[in-house]
């Protein structure tokens, strides 16, 4: 078994600097600090990019998806070393790609670089080796992120605590893996479609993208405005099941120009569990039948890949039943 490991920066690659921690450890040094990883399984290591992963864009979601499509027959699976702030986006991004690939791809960093003593790194380096070989002997691919002994579905992955080491959740969804016994496990098999716009050869994406977080009060004029900077999507972060206020101060007036302009509006939730329901109070119906888009129990960082993946590939029109469609466990069913 042979893996490319693909190195991007990151804390896991970090020492400090006059300014605090900056990625400076090529992916080579990084390995040469966890032996056991040649006893799992060959491999070589791309040093692709070197940066703090708050700094990662979608052109490098491109140049990581590049390499791996480039190098599949080559490997039998990848390693992605990532930095964790932005790790979910590049999961989910990535799992909508890379769709029916044939070698499974895992995501993994530290919440504490490679040189500092009390570092999760090698733990983490290493149990993505274990997962990877796993995964390939039972013929398993998709995009996962491997964090504290965990495997998280790529579009389910939320980052929930800056400080601690089981810094990752799968959000309303079960893990994948977990290193049990001193061995990789698997749990649950992701459903993945693989029929649906399969379009790797132009893996492009647009962010013109408008997260808007709402609280109690917000003046609808803040929403006019948001609308007339026209972006493509905006993505509402409402109360509870997806409640939008129309009294007071009514956005729902905004969210018609909205539309009536072309606009995509994506309603979720600020709630860390239980998803979007735009049926059951009047709060939902409303905006619902204004033709808004429900994100169903999507997490933020799958909404926001999802849409900067479709944006490119669809027209507005589609946008609707696109979005609902559940290409890789996304989505519920």
């Amino acid at each position: 078994m042979k893996i490319l490991v693909i190195s991007t920066g990151g804390t896991i690659a970090s020492s400090q600097g006059e300014e605090g921690l900056i990625p400076t450890m090529p992916g080579e040094v990084l390995l040469k600090e966890v032996p056991q990883l040649g006893g799992i399984a060959d491999f070589e290591v791309l040093d692709l990019l070197s940066v703090d992963s708050s700094n990662i864009n979608h052109d490098d979601w491109v140049k990581i998806i590049r390499s791996i499509m480039a190098n599949e027959k080559k490997f039998d699976a990848f390693v992605v070393s990532h930095g964790t702030d932005t790790m979910a986006y590049t999961a989910a991004a990535l799992s909508f790609v890379l769709r029916g690939f044939s070698h499974p791809v895992i995501i993994t960093g530290a919440m504490l670089p490679m040189g500092d003593p009390k570092t999760d790194a090698r733990d983490n380096l290493l149990h993505s080796f274990m997962f990877a070989k796993a995964m390939k002997e039972n013929n398993r691919s998709g995009v996962s992120i491997c964090f504290a002994g965990i495997l998280i579905h790529g579009p389910r992955a939320k980052k929930i605590s800056a400080k601690r080491m089981n810094a990752f959740e799968s959000v309303f969804y079960p893990a994948v893996g977990k290193i049990e016994g001193g061995k990789a496990v698997l749990t649950h098999i992701p459903y993945m479609n693989t029929a649906e716009l399969i379009d790797r050869e132009n893996p492009d994406f647009d962010s013109s993208i408008l997260p808007v977080k709402i609280f109690p009060g917000f003046p609808a004029q803040y929403m006019e405005q948001f609308v007339s900077m026209r972006p493509k999507a905006i993505v509402v972060e409402c109360f509870g099941l997806g409640g939008l206020p129309y009294l007071g101060e009514n956005l729902l007036p905004a969210v018609t120009q909205a539309l009536d302009m072309g606009i995509i509006v994506v309603i979720t939730t600020q709630c860390p569990r239980g998803g979007v329901d735009l049926t059951t109070y009047d709060v939902g119906q409303k905006s619902l039948k204004l033709g808004v888009i429900s994100a169903e129990d999507m997490g933020f960082e799958a909404i926001i890949a999802k849409l900067m993946w479709l944006l490119p590939r669809i027209s507005p029109d589609q946008m609707s039943e696109m979005f609902a469609f559940n290409f890789c466990d996304e989505i519920g069913r």
